[in-house]
């Protein structure tokens, strides 16, 4: 990969530096990729960004001290924090509602697993994927009731406030001053990722898949989290 200099780095989270896992709780942050984020803030001067659909404060649960300066846009780029400033809608006690209501809907049924985040709400699918109908047509009810956004992800449909999207998190990124004059390099595996991509090219940068879901709107490919760790460090030798 030849890129102008300097280089900056525009990861995704899950499935993208972790692997996938059956419910959002079992993640876990490895030593080694806590020190990988580390060496990186350091070669790249600071230019390293998360951009996750999780919300800030689950990243901060997971990543502890290894994000203190760090950027970080979460909740799908709705939450942007960056030299030490945070920028984010007002709080809304909405999704904790439909979590419940969710909860009452599928009680019965086990399998679906809610996540309830700042400023959305994941309805996973995964443990009972006979369900993936039923939990569109449950998601779909709510976001007309409430006029929110549904995005598709690995099998999860996540309600999202509008304007949530991955590509407007590189925009605003990008024009951060440490970030100024870069090259990004995206890598993402989720239909959620495709207009970070998009955005990142526009930047003079690239975009890379994670698996084959997203590899036609990618300039490479690479197998899984373990690969992204190894070429991660490629870019910083």
């Amino acid at each position: 990969m030849t890129l102008p200099k300097p280089l900056a780095l525009l990861l995704d989270f899950d499935g993208t530096l972790v692997p996938i896992v059956a419910t959002p709780d079992a993640i876990v942050v490895s030593d080694d990729l806590h020190a990988l984020i580390a060496e990186a803030m350091e070669r790249l001067e600071g230019r390293v960004a998360i951009i996750s659909g999780r919300s800030l404060e689950q990243l901060d649960a997971l990543w502890g001290e290894s994000l203190r300066g760090v950027t970080v846009a979460a909740s799908h780029g709705l939450e942007l924090r960056s030299d030490g400033l945070l920028s984010a809608p007002e709080h809304s006690a909405l999704f904790a509602r439909l979590a419940r209501e969710t909860e009452k809907r599928f009680g019965a049924q086990r399998g679906v697993v809610i996540e309830l985040k700042s400023f959305g709400l994941g309805l996973h699918y995964r443990l009972a994927p006979t369900l993936r109908e039923a939990v569109h047509d449950w998601a779909r009810e709510c976001a007309e009731d409430h006029r929110l956004a549904i995005q598709p992800g690995d099998m999860v449909f996540e309600l999202l406030l509008p304007g949530a999207n991955k590509g407007e998190a590189v925009r605003q990124i990008m024009d951060r001053r440490r970030f100024a004059g870069s090259s990004p390099v995206y890598i993402g595996d989720d239909l959620t990722d495709i207009p970070a991509i998009i955005a990142a090219r526009k930047f003079g940068g690239r975009g890379i898949a994670v698996g084959q879901k997203i590899a036609a709107h990618a300039d490479d490919v690479l197998s899984g989290p373990a690969e992204v760790i190894s070429h991660i460090r490629k870019l910083l030798a």
